[in-house]
């Protein structure tokens, strides 16, 4: 029987996903699954031209996405808001829309926010360190990773404190909706309810900064101007959809995977420790072996060839970041963590048209927590194998209970 791979089945696949990947690169780094019912594209040369926006692969894949799990005929009734505001976020946008869109969040998100947020968030790691070394066991995902992350997108877009449990239900609305393979119609009436919800809450804090401007996010994204051309409300308000779970999330799960591959790497840990002034190139190479970022979706606009293979329209291209990312064509022992590699042709990000617009966030906010965890402790144990969430977009643990050595020799 033909080796293949059942992308639906992620949470017991777990870690068995990046082998399973490098063995479909190995067979073809252009490759039709039978199981999952798409194209699934590991090759990191394959996935240049596959984000380049040369090829008819459209990012619009909602409501495609929809298609495959409700009635075509309920989707406008069942879904109206998850139609109008998912639709229009950036990930999910094509050509001039994109571009448009795209620059004015760019200004937004700007090097200066980021740069100005950097004090909180270390002061924001100090804290939390204090309390893991004082606490012994920690769930690492809650009680750490979100309390980082999630402080933080709230600061950004000047929201209180308070409303981090409420994250915590949006983000898991949204993530287990729109990143799962094949989610489940409920997960999709739930994403429904979540996006009504956040943007009562947005677009309350759109109109208090068009009143009067603050030196947050919101303020930044609602006075983002470009000749003239500006952000309306369902635009605004689709942005920051995207921006509360992709800005929190996705380094939470980039944390816990982190913490769980230092504590497999006790000599990583001492070298970045004895280089601290390296903390955002190692972070780098972390994010790269640990492969959160693992895929993302098109859908095939129109019929063409691709390296003498026939894509069809309406087929589903999974783009495999994780499989470009351990491409040995490209990375040397691309399986092994290496912080003196250089990471220029990683994909972690997303290259092209779609780079990610937080990644300056994000990386800043690796190099702050692990700089800062590998001088506090001495190792990091596991206490027991975590289960993997059901999404393939994101990869993430569903709780990782952990423990803190504190240093000796101090």
């Amino acid at each position: 029987m033909a080796f293949d791979v059942n992308l639906a089945t992620l949470p017991p696949l777990g870690d068995g996903l990046l082998p399973a990947i490098n063995r479909l690169r190995e067979l073809d780094p252009l490759y039709w699954s039978e199981a999952s019912q798409c194209w699934i594209v590991t090759g990191h040369a394959e996935l240049m031209e596959g984000f380049s926006g040369t090829l008819p692969l459209s990012s619009h894949h909602i409501p495609a996405s929809l298609y495959r799990v409700i009635p075509p005929g309920e989707i406008e009734t069942r879904l109206p808001h998850t139609l109008r505001y998912m639709s229009r976020i950036l990930p999910n946008l094509d050509g001039a829309d994109h571009a448009r869109i795209r620059k004015l969040l760019v200004k937004a998100v700007s090097r200066k926010i980021v740069e100005d947020t950097r004090p909180f968030v270390r002061e924001r790691v100090d804290h939390l360190l204090d309390r893991a070394a004082g606490a012994g066991e920690v769930e690492f995902n809650e009680q750490i990773a979100r309390q980082q992350t999630g402080a933080v997108i709230l600061r950004l877009l000047g929201l209180p404190d308070n409303y981090l449990p409420r994250l915590k239900a949006w983000t898991d609305a949204v993530t287990l909706a729109l990143t799962s393979f094949n989610p489940d119609p409920s997960w999709l009436d739930a994403l429904e309810r979540t996006v009504i919800d956040m943007n009562e809450v947005f677009r309350r804090e759109i109109e208090l900064c068009r009143a009067a401007p603050r030196t947050d996010l919101t303020s930044a994204m609602v006075n983002a101007v470009d000749d003239g051309d500006r952000l309306s409300m369902d635009e605004l308000l689709a942005a920051m959809n995207l921006i509360i779970v992709a800005g929190h999330d996705t380094t939470l799960n980039s944390m816990s995977l982190g913490v769980r591959a230092l504590a497999a790497h006790p000599e990583i840990w001492a070298r970045w420790r004895a280089e601290p002034g390296r903390s955002q190139d190692f972070a780098i190479e972390l994010m790269r072996y640990i492969a959160m970022s693992s895929a993302l979706p098109r859908i095939v606009s129109a019929d063409f060839n691709w390296r003498g293979r026939e894509l069809r329209q309406h087929q589903l291209v999974m783009l495999m970041m994780a499989g470009g990312n351990r491409d040995p064509k490209v990375f040397a022992d691309a399986e092994r963590l290496d912080l003196d590699r250089s990471n220029d042709p990683a994909l972690t990000f997303g290259p092209g048209l779609h780079h990610c617009i937080g990644h300056l966030l994000a990386k800043m906010q690796m190099a702050e927590f692990f700089g800062s965890l590998v001088q506090r402790f001495d190792r990091v144990e596991l206490l027991e194998e975590p289960r993997f969430n059901p999404n393939l977009v994101f990869r993430g643990v569903q709780n990782l209970r952990v423990r803190f050595h504190p240093r000796r020799d101090v």
